[in-house]
C-alpha cells in the first residue's frame, strides 16, 4: 500500500506459473481487489528455469531480466525460502518499509504442485512462512530434484508447522479425485467450490490485462462462453480466513466435499449443476449450467489451447426456462439474495463481494 497505515502485515509470497512458458501472476489475478483494498502487500517471485527465460524473450522488458540466470527448477524451493527471508531481513529495500508480520506463501497449478513439495519438504526445516496457499493442485507434488521420484498420490503432511489452506474448482476435483481425500485438520483446510473451473472468465481476463500484456494476449474465442463462475470470490475469503488462522489461531469453516456416486464422478442436479462442495449463490440460483468442457476454434497456440480447456465453460438457460424458475426479477433477487446471505454466514464470501453480487442479481436480465 502507498499509505503504511493500511498495511495490514501480510505479504502474499506468489510463486508465478510458468506452464505457459511465461510468469503468470495467477492469484493476483483473481485476488488483486482484495489485495489492494483490504491492505495486503504483494510480492510475486519467478523461481523457475523457463520463467526467466520467457521474460528474457519480451522486448519489453527482456533487457531488465538479461543477466537473470535458474539453471533448472532444482533449486526453485530455495529461491522461495530465500526470497522469504529477503523480505523480513531486508523489508526497508523490498516493501518500501514496510515490516512484515506474517508471510503467506501461494501459487496455482503448477506452482501449486511445487508448493505440496515445498510444504512437506522444505517449510518443516527452513521455517520462513507462517502460512501456505495451494490453489488448484493435482493428486502429486513435483520432484525434489530431477532425479527423484514423487509418490503418486501426495497429500499435506499431518504434522505441519503452519496453517495450510488447499482451494480446489470442480474442474480440479474431477480431474484429479485423489485430492479429496485430504483430510481437514487443526492446520489444513480443504475447500471445493462447486461449478468451477481451473481458469475461469474472470481470471484470464485479469491475466490479459495484466500478467501478458506486454506480449499481446487477450483470452481466445473459444467453442462456448468460459466459466463464469465466480470462484474469486471464496478465494478472497479464503485469504481472509487464512490471515486470521496465522493471526488469531481461528481456523476457516469446513465446507463439504463434492458429492460423487459410485464410480467417483461428481453428482449432478436438474439443471446440470454440480451437487455438494462449496456453494456460491450462482450455483444455488443459477441462470446457467456451469461445466468443464470447452474447445478452442481458432489458433492451436498452446496458450490458446490452455484457455480453453482450463477456462471450462458456462451455458445459459432459455428465456423460457429462466421464466419458469424466476417468474419475476423481484423473485429472483430474492433467491440470489438468500442464497448470498448464507454464503456470508458461512464464510464463504467476504462482505465487499457480498455486497457487490447483490448489485450484480439486482442489474441482471432475469428472467428476459
Amino acid at each position: 500500500p502507498v499509505d503504511p497505515a493500511r498495511f495490514n502485515g501480510i505479504v502474499i509470497v506468489e510463486w508465478l506459473n510458468v506452464s505457459t512458458g511465461y510468469p503468470l501472476d495467477v492469484d493476483w489475478g483473481m485476488a488483486h481487489e482484495a489485495i489492494l483494498r483490504e491492505g495486503y502487500a504483494y510480492v510475486g517471485v519467478n523461481v523457475q528455469k523457463v520463467g526467466i527465460q520467457g521474460v528474457q524473450k519480451l522486448t519489453t522488458y527482456g533487457d531488465r531480466y538479461a543477466a537473470g540466470s535458474i539453471p533448472d527448477d532444482d533449486i526453485s524451493y530455495d529461491i522461495l525460502s530465500q526470497t522469504g527471508q529477503a523480505l523480513r531481513d531486508q523489508y526497508a529495500l523490498l516493501l518500501g518499509g514496510l515490516k512484515p508480520n506474517k508471510l503467506i506463501a501461494s501459487g496455482h497449478s503448477q506452482s501449486a504442485m511445487r508448493l505440496i513439495t515445498y510444504t512437506n519438504a522444505i517449510q518443516p526445516i527452513d521455517k520462513v512462512f507462517d502460512g501456505i496457499f495451494i490453489h488448484g493442485r493435482s493428486n502429486s507434488g513435483s520432484k525434489m530434484a530431477s532425479a527423484d521420484n514423487m509418490p503418486s498420490l501426495a497429500a499435506i503432511r499431518s504434522d505441519t508447522n503452519v496453517p495450510v489452506f488447499l482451494l480446489q474448482s470442480e474442474m480440479d476435483v474431477a480431474f484429479q479425485g485423489g485430492t479429496s481425500r485430504q483430510i481437514d485438520t487443526d492446520r489444513i483446510r480443504h475447500w471445493e467450490v462447486a461449478g468451477s473451473a481451473h481458469a475461469d472468465q474472470y481470471l484470464l481476463d485479469n491475466i490479459g490485462e495484466v500478467s501478458t500484456r506486454e506480449v499481446g494476449w487477450t483470452p481466445p474465442e473459444c467453442g462456448s462462453p468460459y466459466n463464469a463462475m465466480p470462484f474469486y470470490m471464496a478465494q478472497i475469503a479464503a485469504y481472509d480466513h487464512l490471515k486470521n488462522w496465522m493471526l488469531q489461531g481461528t481456523p476457516p469453516p469446513v465446507a463439504p466435499r463434492m458429492q460423487r456416486d459410485w464410480l467417483g464422478s461428481i453428482k449432478k442436479d436438474a439443471n446440470g449443476n454440480a451437487l455438494g462442495g462449496l456453494r456460491l449463490p450462482e450455483i444455488d440460483v443459477p441462470i446457467a449450467k456451469y461445466g468443464h468442457a470447452n474447445f478452442t476454434t481458432g489458433s492451436l497456440a498452446f496458450l490458446d489451447l490452455f484457455a480453453c480447456v482450463a477456462g471450462g465453460n458456462t451455458s445459459y438457460f432459455t428465456a423460457s426456462k429462466l421464466k419458469s424458475l424466476y417468474p419475476s426479477h423481484a423473485d429472483y433477487v430474492a433467491k440470489y439474495k438468500a442464497a448470498a446471505d448464507a454464503a456470508l454466514a458461512k464464510g464463504y464470501i467476504r462482505p465487499a463481494d457480498y455486497s457487490n453480487a447483490l448489485k450484480r442479481a439486482q442489474n441482471a436480465a432475469v428472467p428476459q
